[in-house]
């Protein structure tokens, strides 16, 4: 499914990450068509994972600097503890009736970056752990370690490198998941090289990129889906994007892009093959408004087609994600995004997933924020040719609300309310029926 997307605050709302995370594995594709910060690895899709499917590109500060950060030689450290704690009404994510249950979740962060004057090194590392006192099967631990850097050649030239490894699990009541005793988890390697140069006005970004995956089904799986091995992959990416300043502050640029999806076993346990190449072609634009606020979108065309059979699914793609605060006490952070995802299903090829979603959050008075948000996607899932299945679309809602009070500028304490929603045009298949709702408290430490 999925990170990590891409959040310059711990104390987003959760459904920012639910909103990234509802993208499924491909959501590194639609991170390299924009420049959203390096925020976004921690964005939680609190209480079910915490661990977004992408790499974290080296762009940002991953959390508000203002009054943290402990020096260590020529590096800062960034350490950050959330607590949280509540009750969950449907933590399997199925209809009525439900099981509901209390819920402990204790996430630690770590950012270690360097403070040169030339080239940059930064690692991060962070985990979640959470536990349910009534339904123990869906305890899970998470966790990454992420390193990457930027290497100066000259002026506006340099090279960028990232690695990591990354466990993640696949929560219920997301695309792609089905009812399951305990969940399934995933653990990847993303490697990305990079190279940039701007020319006056003109400039190119040139990314290669690769992320191995390999899934552990923890209980016996739902007919119809396929097992671990039968999902085991490697994707690779390589795209290019040229751009043209046109005013200050303002790019325009069209990057095309190839990808190829190879499995471990080349014919999977249903007798398929499913190995695939795409590409991709958008045109886009990124504005910078201030120093912390810049908006980037794109709109263009994708297709993935399996090399055994040549059967395609194309899709109109877009993108639109950043963060907006023209008006000072209101921050704003879209997450639009449409992509061709892998799916865990014999009898579907792949799916289209259509994400809308903003996030957000509010300065009342003094110590008093208000966050939320709310998310709507859209998964659309593509019949194996001759598996004698109708197209499927699943829908999913969430919405949060929270409120965080400052006992002192590293230290935050407050209420949420989240509520989700899922429904599919086929149910009786397997499709998402649930309600659910969650009311939490979240502690949030910096230094």
């Amino acid at each position: 499914m999925t990170i990590s997307a891409h959040r310059s605050r711990l104390i987003w709302s959760p459904l920012a990450g639910w909103v990234l995370l509802a993208c499924g594995g491909s959501i590194v594709h639609a991170q390299s068509e924009t420049s959203s910060p390096a925020a976004q690895i921690l964005l939680e899709q609190t209480p079910l994972v915490d661990l977004p499917d992408l790499p974290i590109p080296m762009v940002g500060p991953v959390i508000d600097r203002n009054e943290i950060g402990i020096a260590v030689g020529a590096f800062t450290l960034y350490p950050t503890l959330e607590v949280q704690g509540g009750y969950d009404s449907n933590v399997y994510a199925t209809t009525m009736p439900a099981v509901g249950s209390p819920f402990t979740f204790i996430k630690p962060f770590v950012e270690l970056k360097s403070e040169w004057l030339n080239h940059s090194f930064r690692v991060v590392a962070g985990g979640g752990f959470g536990f349910y006192s009534n339904a123990t099967s869906q305890n899970f631990w998470n966790g990454y370690a992420i390193a990457d850097g930027r290497l100066d050649i000259q002026r506006d030239f340099f090279a960028t490198a990232l690695v990591g490894v990354r466990r993640q699990t696949e929560a219920l009541g997301t695309p792609n998941t089905v009812i399951a005793s305990s969940p399934t988890v995933v653990d990847s390697i993303p490697i990305e090289l990079g190279l940039y140069q701007r020319f006056n006005r003109f400039f190119y970004d040139l990314k290669a990129s690769a992320t191995r995956y390999r899934y552990s089904d923890n209980s016996i799986i739902y007919d119809g889906s396929l097992p671990a091995a039968s999902r085991n992959r490697t994707e690779f990416e390589e795209r290019v994007r040229f751009g043209y300043e046109i005013i200050e502050d303002v790019d325009v640029w069209v990057s095309p892009g190839l990808n190829q999806r190879i499995y471990e076993q080349f014919i999977n346990a249903y007798g398929q093959e499913r190995d695939s190449t795409g590409w991709f072609l958008n045109f886009g634009a990124t504005v910078r408004f201030t120093e912390k606020t810049s908006l980037e979108g794109y709109v263009g065309y994708t297709t993935q087609t399996f090399i055994a059979d040549g059967a395609a699914t194309p899709a109109v793609s877009f993108g639109l994600i950043g963060t907006w605060n023209g008006y000072e006490p209101l921050t704003i952070r879209p997450s639009f995004i449409r992509s061709i995802n892998e799916s865990a299903y014999s009898n579907y090829q792949n799916y289209v997933s259509t994400t809308l979603g903003i996030d957000f959050t509010y300065d009342i008075h003094d110590a008093w924020q208000l966050v939320g948000g709310t998310g709507y996607n859209i998964a659309q899932y593509s019949p194996v040719p001759g598996s004698g299945v109708g197209p499927r679309t699943d829908y999913f809602w969430r919405a949060s609300l929270g409120l965080l009070y400052s006992l002192r500028p590293q230290v935050q304490i407050g209420p949420l309310y989240e509520h989700s929603t899922g429904s599919s045009t086929d149910v009786a298949s397997g499709g998402p029926s649930y309600t659910r709702d969650v009311i939490s408290i979240r502690l949030v430490a910096k230094r």
